[in-house]
C-alpha cells in the first residue's frame, strides 16, 4: 500500500509543479515590455520605478497575506493527504482480514 501512497503523493508534487511552472509563466507573459509605440504614451509614474526608492510600506505590503495564503493552502494538501493515508491504511486492513478469513475456510457471518 505504501506504493500507493508514494504514487499519489508523487502525483501531487507534479501537480503542484505544474501549477507553479504555469504561473511563473503568466507572470514572465505579464511583464514582457510593450512594444516601442506603447512605451512612448505611457505616464511615466507607470514605468518601473526600483525598490530601492520607494517607501518601506510600499515594498511589498502584501507578503504576510501571501505568505498565509500558501500556508493554509500547504496545510489543507497536508491534511488532506494524510486522510486519504488514514483511509487507504483501513481498507488494507479490511483486506488482509478478509483474505486471512478467506484462506482459513472460515464461514461467512
Amino acid at each position: 500500500m505504501s506504493r500507493v501512497l508514494m504514487r499519489s503523493a508523487g502525483a501531487w508534487i507534479v501537480a503542484a509543479g505544474l501549477m507553479a511552472a504555469g504561473g511563473s509563466v503568466l507572470l514572465a507573459q505579464a511583464a514582457a515590455p510593450a512594444p516601442a509605440g506603447q512605451a512612448a504614451q505611457q505616464d511615466p509614474a507607470d514605468q518601473f520605478v526600483p525598490m530601492k526608492s520607494l517607501p518601506q510600506q510600499d515594498q511589498l505590503p502584501a507578503a504576510p497575506l501571501l505568505v498565509a495564503a500558501y500556508a493554509f493552502v500547504w496545510v489543507a494538501l497536508l491534511v488532506y493527504v494524510w486522510t486519504i493515508w488514514r483511509r487507504l491504511m483501513k481498507v488494507e486492513r479490511e483486506i488482509q482480514e478478509l483474505s486471512s478469513r478467506v484462506s482459513e475456510g472460515a464461514p461467512r457471518p
